[in-house]
C-alpha cells in the first residue's frame, strides 16, 4: 500500500452531482494524491467512464441481492463491500455524491491529521436532529478508513434493518424468548448477539421510551438511537472500542440541552435531563462536542442550512463541508449551475 487515497462513492441516479463533486475535489487538491472509484448502482454510466482522468474508475454494481422493502439500503452496501475488494491504497474514504468537501488541499490535511493522530476512523456523524441514527461515529456519507489499522476482513457494510423491522413487531413473549436462546425460524441466520441485542432494544423502546413519549412528548421519542443502517456493523465492531481513535468533523446544530434557557426552572430541567437520562433514551447527544452552534451564515458563507435545510460541517472551526442529504430529488429542484456556483462560493474562502 501507498499513503495515497482512494474515494469510494456509489452512484444512483446522481451523475450530475458526482460530476460537481471530482470537479471541485480535483481543483482544490492539485498537488494530493488521490483515486476515484465510483460503482454505478442504477446504469447511470452505461456509455463507459465519462470522466477524462485515468485515476477515476467506474465499475458496474451488481443486481441487489435483497428485494425487500429496505432493498436501497442493502444496494449501497453491497457496493461498497465490492468496491472494498478493489481498493489498493492504504486510506479508503467513502463519499456520498451528495457530500461536498471545500477547503483547500482538504485531502492532504486530512491524511495527514490520520497519520500524526494515529486515527483508524475519520468522518462525520449523523446529523443531531436525526435522532433515530447512531452517534459518535463517522457515517458512509463521509467515512475515511486507515487500512493499515483496519483489518479490512472486518469491515462489512451491510446494515441490519430487515432484523430490526422484523423484531420491531415481533410480540413481548418472542423478544424474551430470544434473550434466553429462543429463536424464531424467520431469524435463525442472524448471530445470537445481534437479535439480543436487537432485542434489548425493542423491549427499551416499549417498556421505557414508548411511556416516557406519552408523558414528555417533545423530550423522548420510541426511536432514538436504534437505527442499523448501511456502515452500523462497522460502527458496532470498532465504535466502543477504544484501541482504535476516531475523530469526526462537527455538524451545525443548536444542542438544546446545552442552551442557556429563559428560567431558572428550565435550566434546572436540562441539567436534569442531562444528568439522568442515559445516552439511549436521550434525543439530544450528550457530549457539547458533538456539535456547534455556529452555522455557515455566521461567517458570511450561504446559509444553506436556512435556505435549503442541508447539512452543514465545521472542522478545526472553520466551514468545512456540506451534505444536500438526499441527494439526487433536492439537487434537481436547485438545479445544476445554481448548486455549482453555491459550492464555489462556499470554496472560494479557501481558493
Amino acid at each position: 500500500m501507498t499513503d495515497s487515497l482512494t474515494i469510494c462513492t456509489v452512484s444512483y441516479r446522481s451523475a450530475s452531482l458526482l460530476d460537481l463533486n471530482l470537479a471541485l475535489t480535483r481543483e482544490l487538491n492539485s498537488a494530493a494524491n488521490f483515486r476515484w472509484l465510483i460503482v454505478d448502482n442504477n446504469n447511470d454510466f452505461q456509455k463507459g467512464n465519462p470522466f477524462d482522468d485515468q485515476k477515476v474508475q467506474v465499475i458496474k454494481g451488481d443486481p441487489c441481492i435483497n428485494q425487500g422493502p429496505l432493498k436501497g439500503s442493502y444496494h449501497h452496501a453491497q457496493a461498497l463491500n465490492k468496491a472494498l475488494d478493489l481498493v489498493t491504497t492504504r486510506y479508503l474514504l467513502v463519499l456520498d455524491p451528495d457530500f461536498f468537501i471545500f477547503q483547500r488541499d482538504w485531502v492532504n490535511k486530512v491524511l495527514a491529521r490520520m497519520s500524526e493522530n494515529r486515527l483508524s476512523f475519520w468522518g462525520a456523524p449523523y446529523y443531531p436532529n436525526l435522532t433515530w441514527k447512531r452517534r459518535y461515529f463517522p457515517t458512509v456519507s463521509c467515512m475515511l478508513i486507515d487500512l493499515e489499522r483496519i483489518n479490512r476482513e472486518e469491515l462489512d457494510f451491510s446494515p441490519e434493518l430487515d432484523e430490526l423491522q422484523f423484531l420491531k413487531a415481533a410480540p413481548i413473549l418472542s423478544l424474551l424468548g430470544i434473550i434466553m436462546g429462543i429463536i424464531p425460524h424467520q431469524v435463525k441466520h442472524v448471530a445470537r448477539p445481534i437479535l439480543i441485542d436487537i432485542a434489548i432494544s425493542m423491549l427499551r423502546s416499549r417498556w421505557v421510551a414508548a411511556p416516557l413519549s406519552a408523558l414528555f412528548p417533545k423530550r423522548f421519542y420510541t426511536d432514538t438511537n436504534t437505527s442499523r443502517d448501511t456502515g452500523f456493523k462497522i460502527q458496532n465492531s470498532f465504535g466502543k472500542d477504544r484501541t482504535y481513535q476516531i475523530e469526526m468533523i462537527v455538524p451545525a446544530h443548536i444542542n438544546d440541552l446545552f442552551t442557556k434557557k429563559s428560567s431558572f426552572l428550565m435550566n434546572i430541567f436540562a441539567w436534569m435531563y442531562l444528568l439522568l437520562v442515559p445516552e439511549n433514551l436521550s434525543i439530544y447527544p450528550k457530549r457539547r462536542d458533538y456539535s456547534t452552534p455556529m452555522h455557515f451564515k455566521d461567517v458570511g458563507l450561504f446559509d444553506v442550512r436556512g435556505q435549503f435545510g442541508w447539512e452543514e460541517y465545521f472542522w478545526e472551526g472553520q466551514p468545512f463541508a456540506m451534505h444536500i442529504k438526499g441527494g439526487t430529488r433536492k439537487f434537481e429542484d436547485v438545479g445544476y449551475d445554481p448548486l455549482r456556483d453555491i459550492l464555489y462560493q462556499l470554496a472560494g474562502v479557501f481558493m
